[in-house]
Order: structure tokens, then C-alpha cells, then sequence
């Protein structure tokens, strides 16, 4: 049979357009829908609203949403995907929309700094973000089963903060409110009751922590993730770790004695909080002697700092190998230093035992972890320690750099306290080298 007319003179191709034209007329489709969590401020929908998804850029970690008119024309806009909750199919967006319309308009505020968020409703599980005092979380859920948190009493909140991490909170430092109202609906905890939180949950390290961390002057062989304050759940126990100490103090709980006076129930352990909450003095008993140490609630990242104290070194080895890797002197011998800061030092006799000791060999490494302090941070480059292997022995020098070579002006080890040169040598011994 022969077609005739129209539709036996068109061309497949022709009736192809005309689909895809039929469809372009139709607009993109969805590719789900999604209900918004914390929509940005002043614009609409509001939190709670149904919306539908477009388009998902994972590498600007967007959707491509459209607002409550879109099919009458509203403007289709991009997203940040941590705003909105996203469904594939209509009827799981609604349900999800219904549960959640209850605290849609609840966020909370942080009555202290370094709250933590964790992943699970659970004060053991892993930490993933940490609040500053004042900031405001939105409220996703929130648990209508009391929980006891090392004595503490209250709820966990799934939250959102406002850069997008989503976990668990501790309600005992929020405050609660409804952002529509501006109505309180939970606040902070009495004081005694705040102060006993306080203690049990602050991440209370050595006082000389915040100095370091003040000063920029971080000694790695003091400054550990290991050391602190730390109160365990299970066992429930106290736990002091310390330069030459450690010490687990199991007891029950903590409780207010008078004033700014505390005690752990169950041991001997006494404790006197500062009014601000940011010290801790703690009496514990060591053998037969009794031993106080001050802790503060450090705020920063241990290992964070500790990551850049050392690449803080690291620079400052390519720095001083750049003016030579071998370094000779007629009457002190010869170094030599690896890119990796292993070194070997030969000919050195005139300098034992004054400064190098008897028998320290003639290799090690070199360390930059001594500080100058006063006019020296000025006068010379840094310090620089030879450590030599085989023992804890260490000769360490101020360095600077001329136009004939590297000086080294020796510090006596009794100037030097807690990692940092306290008082420039009286007399000086000055070593000289050339490079090669």
C-alpha cells in the first residue's frame, strides 16, 4: 500500500524535531522533590516547604530547585544541597514534610563554646563539628527519651548547622526557641548544675597548652594529643596524663562541696573551678605525696596545632639548608646535614665535653623545637639542636647567616627552660663555617 498526502512527504527526521520540540515546550523534568530544612534568610519558601528538584551539580554540591510556582512561571534557582532534605518520589517528600513540621521553625542557640556535635546521639561517638558560643544550629528532630550523659540529665537534638554538618547535640548548653514567635522554649540549665556539666565535659588540657598555643611556641615533646584531663564513661574514671604522670581515679560522680569547691565522689580527688568555667585546679593524690595541677578548657585542635608545629620545622630545614648542606670550620670540624635533617659531624674534640658530651658519637638529627625569646628573635635566624643518636643529649646554637658563611653561638642548656632560651649567654662560645 502507497501513502499519499502530508504525512507520506515528511521526513523521520522532521517528525523527531517535532517531539523534541514538544518536549522542550514541556520544561526540564523533576528529578525528585525536596523538602527545606533551613531555607537562606528572607527568602521564600519557607522551612517545611515541598519543592520541586530539577537538577543536581555535585560539583558545586547545589540542586537546581523551583519555587511553589514553578509550573505558573516562578524562576528556577540553585541550592545548596545541606538546605533541603531531597526525595525522588513525591509521596516520601510529604511524609517526610509532615514530621518535620512540628520543629520547622525551631533553632537553638549554643550557651558555651566548643559544644560538640557527634555523629550518633551518643556523647562516646565521633565528634564532627564543634559550635562557638552563640552560634545557632536549626533543630531537624528532636528525642523525646531522656538520656543520662555522665550524670547529666537531658535530650539529643539532630541538628543542622549553619555550614551545612548535620549530627547529634546535647540539649544541657542550648537554648531552645521558636524562630516564628521568637519564643524560648527551653533555656540553660541552673548554675550548679551548668558548672557540674562544665567539668565533666570540657576538654581540659595542661595550662601551659594555652601558653604555648598564645605564644606560637608549640613543644612537641610536651605538647601531645595523649595529655589532659579526661573523664571516661566506661569505666568510669578520671583520668590525669601528664608529663611523668599517669593516673586513673575511678568515682562516681562530681558534685559542689561549697563555692567554687568540687569533689569526685569516690576518690580524693578536690577540685576548684574558676568563675569564668575556663580554669580547673585539681588535688589528687600521688603515691604518698599530694599533687595539684591547673588545667584549662583549650578550645583549639591539639592535633591540628600539632600538624603545624611540625611543618613549621620543616621549613625552617630547607630554609637553613639553602645557605649549605655541609658546613666546614678549621677548628670545629665538618657537618653535614640531609635534606631529611640527619646529620653527621666530624672533628669536633675542642668541643668536647664543654658543649658535646663524652661519647655522643658523631651523627643524629638536628631539631628547630628551641624558641628565641627577647632581643634574640631579632639578632639571629633561630635555634638549631644536634641531637646526637644513641642518647638525650643535645647541643643547641642561635644561627645566622652572613656573606662568609653560618655562625653558631652555643647556648648553654641551663638557659634554656621549657623549650624557649631565657637569657642570652654571658660569654658567648661562637663557632663559624663555611659552606661548601
Amino acid at each position: 500500500m502507497v501513502r499519499s498526502g502530508f504525512f507520506s512527504r515528511v521526513s523521520p527526521w522532521a517528525g523527531l524535531a517535532v517531539c523534541v520540540c514538544f518536549l522542550a515546550a514541556c520544561g526540564p523534568r523533576k528529578i525528585g522533590y525536596g523538602v527545606l530544612l533551613w531555607p537562606p534568610e528572607g527568602e521564600s519558601p519557607e522551612a517545611g516547604a515541598l519543592v520541586p528538584v530539577y537538577g543536581e551539580s555535585r560539583l558545586r554540591r547545589t540542586y537546581t530547585v523551583g519555587g511553589a510556582s514553578r509550573e505558573t512561571g516562578g524562576q528556577a534557582r540553585e541550592m545548596p544541597t545541606w538546605r533541603l532534605r531531597f526525595f525522588p518520589r513525591q509521596e516520601e517528600a510529604k511524609a517526610f514534610a509532615a514530621q518535620f513540621d512540628s520543629v520547622k521553625d525551631f533553632f537553638a542557640r549554643a550557651n558555651r563554646n566548643a559544644l560538640p556535635i557527634r555523629e550518633k546521639p551518643d556523647r562516646l561517638s565521633r565528634q564532627v563539628y564543634r559550635l562557638r558560643q552563640n552560634e545557632t544550629i536549626k533543630i531537624l528532630a528532636l528525642s523525646t527519651a531522656p538520656s543520662d550523659e555522665n550524670g547529666l540529665q537531658g535530650y539529643w537534638y539532630q541538628v543542622l548547622t549553619g555550614e551545612g554538618v548535620e549530627g547529634y547535640c546535647f540539649n544541657y548548653y542550648l537554648t531552645l526557641y521558636n524562630a516564628r514567635t521568637n519564643t524560648v522554649i527551653t533555656a540553660a540549665q541552673d548554675a550548679a548544675q551548668e558548672a557540674v556539666a562544665a567539668i565533666v565535659a570540657s576538654p581540659w588540657r595542661p595550662r601551659f597548652y594555652q601558653e604555648m598555643a598564645d605564644a606560637g611556641r608549640i613543644d612537641l615533646s610536651r605538647f601531645r594529643e595523649a595529655y589532659g584531663l579526661f573523664f571516661d564513661d566506661e569505666p568510669r574514671q578520671l583520668r590525669v596524663v601528664l608529663p611523668g604522670v599517669s593516673l586513673g581515679i575511678p568515682y562516681s560522680r562530681v558534685r559542689r562541696v561549697s563555692g567554687d569547691t568540687y569533689i569526685a565522689e569516690g576518690s580524693d580527688v578536690q577540685m576548684r573551678l574558676r568563675a569564668d568555667m575556663r580554669e580547673l585546679s585539681v588535688s589528687y593524690q600521688v603515691g604518698t605525696a599530694r599533687r595539684t595541677d591547673v588545667f584549662v578548657s583549650f578550645q583549639e585542635n591539639v592535633e591540628d596545632l600539632i600538624a603545624k608545629e611540625t611543618r613549621r620545622r620543616e621549613k625552617v630545614l630547607l630554609a637553613f639548608l639553602e645557605n649549605g648542606h655541609l658546613l666546614r670550620s678549621e677548628a670545629y670540624g665538618e657537618i653535614a646535614i640531609s635534606g631529611s635533617g640527619e646529620f653527621t659531624w666530624t672533628g669536633f674534640e675542642r668541643l668536647v665535653p664543654a658543649v658535646i658530651s663524652p661519647g655522643s658519637g658523631n651523627s643524629g638529627a638536628v631539631e628547630f623545637s628551641v624558641f628565641a625569646s627577647g632581643e634574640a628573635q631579632e639578632a639571629y635566624g633561630g635555634v638549631i639542636t644536634f641531637r646526637f643518636a644513641g642518647t638525650n643529649q643535645g647541643a643547641s646554637f642561635f644561627y645566622r647567616f652572613t656573606e662568609q658563611g653560618t655562625q653558631l653561638v652555643h647556648i648553654p642548656p641551663r638557659n634554656i627552660e621549657d623549650g624557649v632560651v631565657r637569657r642570652r649567654p654571658m660569654n658567648p662560645l661562637v663557632l663559624f663555617f663555611t659552606p661548601s
